[in-house]
């Protein structure tokens, strides 16, 4: 008999559907709320949080899960979730009901004023917010830290990147920092007699979405489970039965807007592709953001940023948006790959986004070390976007230190998931493109059903069920490896 293990199974599930609620709430903030509305929806969702908060740190729930050990009958799954279970009861039970209501409340007014106030390049203006939420982030992760006995910024890692500490990510970024710098002057040489026409004229927002629905089809995404909107920063959210993705878009280009939609449509088919059965339980849920990442990065960097895939997407571009000379494969693909140190994260080329990811990761761990202070931080950025990128953002904050929405919503430690995540990719893809030589020529008939059910098989049945390490040693042979990605990286810009 499985009692005690059953009844926390059903609190979990009603937990789950209480978190479904919040990201729908969360989802038609960005998205389609009235400004108006924004005070009123912060408390919400805080009295929300709140509730969800209660259920999870009951003292019943931890008798539960102290009496569902000694059960029989627990299959391999059970006994994972049951683990997850109790490790997010221990995070949980060190938080405040007061302390979790309150830091919701502010984080989410934080983001509702970096909309605004990044538009108008406010930076001083978004201190005082900022200041609160990033308060609340290091008080939550000193209480986190006790529990999980991590430093504070290691519990925040924790969260986005679960096996990977700081000790971890700093090997890892010192090899990329020892190579990349070399590796992008040497493809700046070489791409730099290219010719690229640039597109021209203007990109009506409805062609756009039309040409992106195209995509996301072909890509397997599922529209009876899902749809695609517009909101300031793309992002994934709602959950496997219902995944809302976002994107922005310009009518001065639609390159933007169309990758952006390529990543979301990685993380969306990663969610419709859980296995059913567990989709309410935790070991059915992606905590674990370089797992997600990898989907999406996978999706757009790997096969969206290949030459196959922009034959592929030609055709689809000229019926929207007619011929002009910058709409050959040629051409296009010579501007998708084209590397070029800029200010945007989101806009960088595979090749210097590892870069723009370290100068993140380092600021962050100087913020939470007590080395660098909020203030300080448009400064430090741009001694670092000198540093990386030979590039300045004095006086422009929008483009610098205010041009994610990460911090302001108090996601400090998720970013190294990017390029974690993008490690991950290259080697999955490494192991899947030697099983299946002829995925190019399916992918220029827009054909990808073969990645999808290999994905499928490998990645997303599993669900939580194993951590990422252990989950490429199953299928790639060993556990995260930048050299994987540095490989690919000479391949298709050096070789």
């Amino acid at each position: 008999m499985m009692k005690n293990y059953n009844r926390l199974k059903t609190v979990f599930a009603r937990i789950s559907r209480l978190q479904y609620a919040q990201r729908i709430l969360m989802w038609d903030e960005a998205v389609m709320m009235p400004e108006g509305a924004q005070e009123a929806r912060a408390h919400t969702v805080a009295t929300l949080n709140r509730t969800i908060h209660r259920m999870l740190t009951n003292r019943k729930v931890k008798t539960l899960i102290d009496k569902a050990r000694d059960e029989d009958r627990l299959s391999s799954w059970d006994v994972v979730n049951l683990n997850i279970m109790e490790k997010k009861y221990n995070k949980a039970a060190c938080i405040p009901l007061k302390l979790t209501e309150e830091s919701t409340r502010v984080m989410i007014r934080c983001e509702q004023a970096w909309r605004t106030l990044r538009q108008q390049n406010n930076w001083q203006d978004f201190i005082p917010y900022l200041d609160q939420t990033f308060r609340f982030v290091r008080e939550i992760a000193e209480r986190e830290s006790q529990v999980t006995h991590l430093s504070p910024y290691d519990a925040l890692l924790d969260k986005y990147a679960e096996g990977f500490g700081q000790s971890d990510i700093d090997d890892i970024f010192l090899k990329l920092k020892q190579f990349l710098p070399a590796l992008v002057t040497q493809i700046r040489g070489k791409q730099q007699s290219d010719t690229i026409c640039v597109a021209r004229g203007r990109f009506g927002i409805e062609k756009q979405k039309a040409l992106g629905l195209k995509v996301m089809q072909a890509l397997q995404f599922d529209f009876k489970r899902g749809r695609l909107d517009v909101s300031h920063h793309p992002f994934c959210s709602g959950g496997p039965s219902d995944v809302r993705i976002t994107t922005r878009y310009s009518e001065d280009e639609f390159i933007s807007s169309l990758f952006g939609i390529c990543h979301e449509t990685g993380h969306a088919i990663y969610e419709q592709g859980l296995p059913a059965e567990w989709l309410e339980q935790p070991i059915g849920q992606i905590d674990n953001m370089v797992m997600h990442e990898s989907q999406s990065l996978l999706v757009e960097m790997d096969v969206c940023r290949s030459k196959a895939f922009i034959e592929y997407l030609i055709p689809l571009i000229q019926d929207e948006f007619g011929t002009q000379a910058a709409f050959t494969v040629e051409n296009l693909y010579k501007y998708v790959t084209r590397v070029k140190p800029g200010l945007i994260r989101v806009d960088a080329d595979e090749v210097t986004y590892p870069l723009h990811i370290i100068l993140r990761y380092e600021l962050e761990k100087a913020l939470m070390s007590g080395d660098l202070q909020l203030q300080d931080l448009p400064s430090a950025w741009n001694e670092r976007m000198a540093q990386y990128f030979d590039l300045s953002t004095l006086n422009n904050d929008k483009d610098g230190v205010m041009q994610d929405v990460h911090w302001a919503s108090g996601a400090f430690g998720y970013f190294p998931a990017y390029t974690l995540g993008r490690l991950m990719a290259a080697q999955l893809f490494d192991t899947f493109r030697q099983m299946h030589g002829q995925f190019s020529e399916s992918v220029r008939h827009g054909q990808f059903q073969v990645l999808t059910q290999w994905l499928n098989k490998n990645v997303h049945s599993l669900a939580a069920s194993l951590p990422v390490n252990d989950l490429l040693i199953n299928v790639t042979g060993a556990a995260l490896d930048p050299q994987y990605f540095l490989a690919h990286i000479q391949r298709r810009y050096l070789d």
